[in-house]
């Protein structure tokens, strides 16, 4: 079975501004068209984002019924101006924290719009989870296996920064690149990250994903992304903790999004080193 977990980020700099006047555009390599998977289901299990400067409303349709009820507005999530306590960092704001997620269907593609006030940026990410998409089995375990095959755990900071153009992507960096301790041709499982400065978006990509982009929302609060796989697996009761060998990490590559510019927030990935091959699925 072809498991992916594919993370999208869609946005937009210097809005219009007005009732949801303006619709974002998925950021480079990524796309807002459901893939064309095979068997099981597609489904939208994580939702965030945010606006650079005031509030915001988002509203994602679907063509699909069955998804995102109509073409009117679909679903729509609202967004305050800043995360709380973090002293103008706007961060990343969760729309869909807890078990609450949607089906979607193939040959479908999103609309993203929002309502914003003129000049601000905006952004937003999701997370779909593809039981069977041909040409890009992931290896995933569960948070049990992990536990069982764990031999110890160790930090490596990852120096990305995020791009000049709002919402956007920041240049990739290896997973290797400022801090290069791992192990040679060893399993390691990525529990979740820890950020010194809130971001909109953490992203990875490697050859044991089938080169789709994983990720989560640049929470500062570490209870939220500390464990952050781990968390994704247990709430839906499926194998999404993401593995890669180190044989690999200098094709791991990380990258960051986020509504301010330029940015380095100051990023550890936490990650259990394993004491032999996971059992993808398991």
């Amino acid at each position: 079975m072809g498991r992916a977990l594919v993370l999208t980020t869609a946005s937009k700099a210097n809005t219009t501004g007005g009732t949801f006047a303006d619709s974002l555009t998925a950021n480079s390599n990524d796309s807002l068209a459901v893939a064309n998977f095979s068997d099981g289901q597609a489904n939208l299990l994580e939702f965030w984002g945010n606006d650079s400067t005031s509030v915001m409303e988002v509203q994602m349709i679907y063509t699909r019924p069955q998804s995102t009820h109509d073409q009117s507005h679909g679903l729509r999530v609202q967004n305050a101006s800043l995360l709380a306590g973090t002293a103008a960092k706007v961060g990343a704001q969760e729309y869909l924290p807890g078990k609450v997620g949607f089906q979607l269907y193939k040959s479908d593609t999103a609309t993203i719009q929002v309502t914003s006030t003129a000049a601000d940026n905006c952004a937003v990410s999701y997370n779909i989870l593809y039981d069977d998409l041909p040409g890009a089995a992931g290896v995933f375990i569960s948070p049990a296996q992990a536990d069982a095959l764990q031999n110890s755990i160790v930090g490596i900071n990852v120096a990305a920064t995020t791009s000049a153009t709002r919402g956007a992507y920041g240049t990739s960096r290896a997973f290797n690149a400022d801090d290069a301790r791992l192990h040679a041709n060893t399993w390691y499982a990525i529990c979740g990250y820890t950020l010194q400065t809130p971001i909109m978006t953490v992203g990875l990509i490697g050859p044991d994903w089938g080169g789709q982009r994983i990720g989560g929302p640049g929470d500062p609060l570490t209870f939220r992304t500390g464990s952050w796989f781990f968390d994704q697996s247990d709430r839906w009761q499926k194998p999404l903790v993401p593995c890669f060998n180190s044989n690999n990490v200098g094709n791991v590559l990380v990258t960051l999004a986020d509504v301010a510019a330029s940015s380095t927030p100051g990023l550890d990935f936490i990650l259990y080193e394993l004491t032999s091959p996971p059992n993808p699925g398991q």
